[in-house]
């Protein structure tokens, strides 16, 4: 869920604050119910200084929680501006909260949960609508207390507080910038800031800058570049500058914007992009005249003509693409090994996996060619079998007994997902209380918990499968309904993309060419 928007999931507004203390189902000796604590911290950025800073507040919660014998039931974390609503920590928080995980947000003070008024409405509305109270160590909320009457004032503060420093930081950057000073947060790849001053790597990165102008002047293509990148396990610009999440795949987009990055030839290039606003991460152009451009400001990885015979070059050459042209398997055949779709190659008659095409077997080993009739013959044989069967009189019975005997087989299923859900969520929390208990490192903790978090993730989406199966196994004419379904089907001999989005909702193929279909529908026939 996305805080950035207005558009919030509430069914109604709630415009009173429950004051009294919500309980959770942990009875203790003296027959009172604990208060269920979860605990929100955030720094800006991920500087050393805000990891203390973090620290830090997480300390202060837990002498609060203490001092009120609260239970602590998980630590949430972001490094990241509180204009947003985009960060991860929030939206864990937020549907923590919505499924009752626990009573209480503590918080330092508001501006830690958002920093905008629009998104400090939309928190403080979901607590309302889910019974959860919030508190700030600085006293300024705290509706265990009713004290939520400058909630406003405190939101509109906050707001253009970030307003008025987000103005500011603009001006000085632009004043640096018209000083011959870089202000960007990353260096241009192959660079790096010495107190503003651009400087040449003393690393590989620069060959590698002298490398995609060298290659693309010879005629070689952007994909081509990047896949031969990735093979030879090069680092992407993300993975050198240390970013979060780097992914180890080079794109035909970055090699595109070093080949038009004007800084790679001296000149030092800056405010030609701006936020939208401080609630935004998007980012538009700004006029040709308002951009700073300073020639010779720094030492030259290209030389200004080879960068100049680039721009000519990237202005009138067709870019060939391997990007896959619409047929009749495109977005409903993927590799089960990479989870990328298959395209299809008219050289080679059938499909192959996109991961493979443009990144080669580093990424995805799965070179299988699956050839478009053998598959519309599989799925049209086995629709033919269904609606054979239904036309039947003396199946039907039959066929709904299958349906009965799956309707079991998913129920079971769908109590094994739900206990096994309910054991991670424990888990997780036991891996809090061994943190607690220095049993095991924060490092520890936070990686137990980010396996855990996919596990728990993946099972919540089987859930909602085997839900929309139950449903349309409850229908005791389910044999009869699905047969008016696909009766357009048996006048059919070949499959068009109507008829075959309408039933089937997936096809998945491993490195071995096996086959699975995932049918739109509950296929008695499938164990």
């Amino acid at each position: 869920m996305n805080l950035m928007t207005p558009t919030i999931d509430y069914s109604k507004t709630v415009n009173t604050i429950n004051t009294n203390p919500p309980t959770s189902q942990n009875p203790t000796s003296g027959g009172e119910r604990v208060m269920r604590c979860a605990i929100y911290a955030r720094v800006s950025t991920e500087m050393d200084t805000q990891r203390t800073s973090i620290e830090n507040q997480i300390d202060l919660f837990r002498e609060y929680v203490a001092k009120e014998n609260w239970e602590i039931h998980e630590v949430y974390t972001d490094k990241q501006s509180g204009t947003t609503g985009n960060r991860p920590g929030l939206k864990k928080l937020i549907e923590d909260g919505k499924s009752g995980l626990y009573d209480v947000i503590l918080a330092k003070e508001l501006s830690r949960l958002a920093r905008n008024g629009q998104l400090s409405y939309d928190v403080k509305n979901i607590c309302d609508l889910n019974n959860i109270h919030i508190v700030c160590l600085d006293n300024s909320i705290n509706t265990l207390e009713g004290n939520i009457q400058n909630f406003g004032l405190f939101a509109w503060m906050y707001e253009n507080e970030s307003t008025n420093s987000s103005r500011r930081n603009k001006a000085a950057k632009r004043t640096k910038a018209n000083r011959g000073l870089f202000v960007g947060s990353t260096p241009p790849f192959g660079y790096y800031s010495d107190e503003g001053q651009l400087k040449i790597r003393e690393d590989s990165t620069p060959e590698i800058v002298k490398r995609i102008f060298n290659e693309y002047l010879n005629g070689k293509g952007m994909d081509s570049i990047a896949k031969s990148f990735t093979a030879e396990k090069i680092p992407t610009p993300s993975q050198t500058a240390n970013k979060c999440n780097a992914s180890p795949l080079w794109h035909a987009t970055t090699i595109k914007n070093i080949l038009n990055n004007q800084h790679y030839c001296g000149d030092l290039v800056q405010n030609k992009t701006e936020t939208l606003s401080i609630v935004s991460t998007k980012r538009k152009l700004v006029a040709q005249e308002q951009v700073t451009i300073q020639k010779d400001k720094h030492e030259a990885i290209i030389p200004k003509d080879t960068f100049q015979a680039v721009k000519k070059m990237l202005q009138t050459r067709t870019r060939t693409s391997t990007a896959p042209k619409k047929h009749l398997f495109t977005n409903v055949l993927y590799c089960e090994d990479c989870g990328k779709g298959m395209w299809y190659k008219a050289n080679q008659k059938g499909y192959r996996c996109g991961g493979n095409i443009k990144y080669g077997d580093i990424f995805c080993k799965n070179r299988v060619v699956i050839r478009e009739k053998e598959l519309q013959h599989i799925i049209s044989d086995d629709l033919k079998e269904l609606v054979d069967s239904i036309k039947n009189e003396h199946l039907v019975n039959g066929l709904q007994k299958r349906i009965n005997q799956k309707k079991v087989a998913v129920k079971d299923q769908l109590l094994r997902i739900e206990n096994q859900t309910a054991k991670l969520r424990s888990r997780k929390k036991n891996y809090l209380d061994m943190y607690t208990d220095e049993l095991i490192t924060r490092e520890e903790l936070l990686e137990y918990r980010k396996q855990t978090d996919k596990e728990i993730s993946q099972l919540l989406t089987d859930k909602v499968e085997c839900e929309n199966k139950l449903v349309e196994c409850q229908d005791d004419h389910y044999a009869m309904d699905l047969g008016k379904r696909l009766n357009d089907v048996s006048i059919l001999s070949d499959l068009n993309p109507k008829v075959l989005h309408s039933l089937v909702s997936k096809v998945t193929c491993t490195i071995e060419g096996n086959i699975s279909i995932n049918y739109t529908f509950v296929n008695p026939f499938e164990k």
